[in-house]
């Protein structure tokens, strides 16, 4: 059963291969520009929300947009005028992100949870969550950082960090969603441990 759909940002060269966010998402922060994309994102989210009433979406904003007054304001203008969508959207913010201004991302985290988002922490276990911020961060799913996934089968040291992060996950009533998840072999240690 799917559960939503993820957002992805990509770029295209000029000879049509497509480039990854990983490779040029810190180019255009520095740039100043990723307010600006993650702004585009929202609204190409929301026409695709206003396309496909079944349709629910996960868009991932950068650490500068969850500190951004604006794009707050935005998403909450457009969730204004057509409430239904907030229930359908899923934002994910990520772990180290998160850390950079916790009572920052507190703050947005509860203003889009009373707007009706679902909100995500994601690459958790990549960062240095402690307990208290995952306490205090009040989100919905955590997505298990790609690291801890990635030959689970064969990794044993993997399948130990794994129910590490899933008792915290589960100790605090979260939803888990594997990242990065590449063979029937990791899928079904995953959904053995109720991922």
């Amino acid at each position: 059963k799917i559960d939503y759909f993820e957002c992805l940002l990509r770029m295209r060269e000029a000879d049509g291969r497509v480039i990854a966010a990983e490779k040029f998402v810190t180019a255009v922060e520095q740039a100043g520009l990723i307010r600006l994309i993650d702004r585009h994102v929202l609204n190409k989210a929301v026409a695709e929300l206003e396309g496909d009433p079944e349709v629910r979406l996960g868009c991932n904003i950068s650490g500068l947009t969850a500190a951004d007054r604006p794009w707050l304001r935005a998403l909450m203008s457009q969730l204004h005028k057509r409430p239904e969508f907030a229930s359908r959207l899923v934002i994910e913010i990520t772990e180290t992100a998160a850390l950079y201004d916790v009572e920052g991302a507190i703050q947005f985290v509860n203003a889009l949870r009373e707007c009706g988002c679902r909100v995500a922490l994601d690459d958790f276990g990549a960062g240095h969550t402690s307990l208290r911020h995952l306490q205090n961060l009040a989100v919905d799913t955590v997505k298990i950082d790609r690291s801890f996934i990635r030959n689970l089968a064969s990794s044993p040291e993997n399948r130990v960090f794994l129910r590490h992060l899933l008792g915290l996950a589960k100790g605090f009533g979260l939803a888990t969603v594997a990242e990065g998840v590449e063979n029937a072999e990791d899928a079904a240690i995953l959904r053995a441990e109720g991922v």
